[in-house]
């Protein structure tokens, strides 16, 4: 589903004659479908800017990475970016403050072509996250922090993923809401098949639920 070879990821330093400044050691490691990989290291090792380099999200990396065997440095990912979801800590960041939420989740699905059915779609998974659907016509600042998480879900889902990147998705939850997100995402990997990395500070949380762990122990 998603191989890296020797990814490194950097900030250049300096203007007139700017230099890279390495983020995080070169990393090799291939991610198979209905895999859970997992991403651990301390605070600063750069785990969030590992995972945005694999998902192209950001243009400061060397080394290859592969979609599905293609090396995305070659390719316009605009066709399988619907395939490679990011759920990350900040649930709120996903979404315009001044649109409410069905809104922006309609246009998500306009974007990439699969609006037909768009609101039953939505409806649908409302229903399976246990999310009272009139809340998809509040704004982001309106909902709780489990509320608007499991909306974070929806957006990614309902575009019917093969690979997932959750960056520490339940880290401002309760234990209650913590359970459950990780019960739907596990639930959607069984039946569809989907492939995982998961970045966690817990190695111990990680070696309970991954298959393999990726281990980043530089700082900056």
């Amino acid at each position: 589903m998603l191989e890296a070879r020797n990814v490194r990821v950097f900030y250049n330093h300096g203007f007139l004659s700017p230099r890279r400044n390495y983020i995080t050691p070169p990393v090799s490691c291939s991610i198979l479908a209905n895999e859970i990989v997992g991403l651990s290291g301390p605070s600063g090792c750069g785990k969030t800017s590992l995972g945005k380099a694999l998902l192209g999200l950001s243009p400061a990396w060397e080394g290859d990475i592969f979609w599905r065997g293609n090396n995305i440095r070659r390719m316009s990912l605009r066709r399988l970016r619907p395939f490679y979801g990011w759920i990350g800590q900040e649930p709120t960041m996903a979404f315009n403050p001044r649109r409410k939420i069905l809104d922006a989740l309609l246009e998500t699905l306009k974007v990439n072509g699969r609006s037909d059915g768009g609101r039953q779609r939505i409806f649908k998974m409302c229903d399976q996250l246990n999310l009272e659907r009139e809340l998809m016509f509040r704004h982001p600042f309106e909902m709780s922090p489990g509320q608007i998480q499991r909306c974070s879900l929806i957006r990614v889902f309902m575009l019917e993923p093969r690979f997932v990147l959750l960056d520490e998705p339940t880290s401002s939850l309760d234990p209650v809401n913590q359970t459950q997100i990780y019960e739907y995402i596990f639930s959607w990997r069984r039946v569809h098949g989907l492939a995982i990395l998961l970045i966690s500070h817990s190695s111990a949380f990680l070696s309970r639920i991954c298959q393999k762990i990726i281990s980043l122990e530089e700082d900056e």
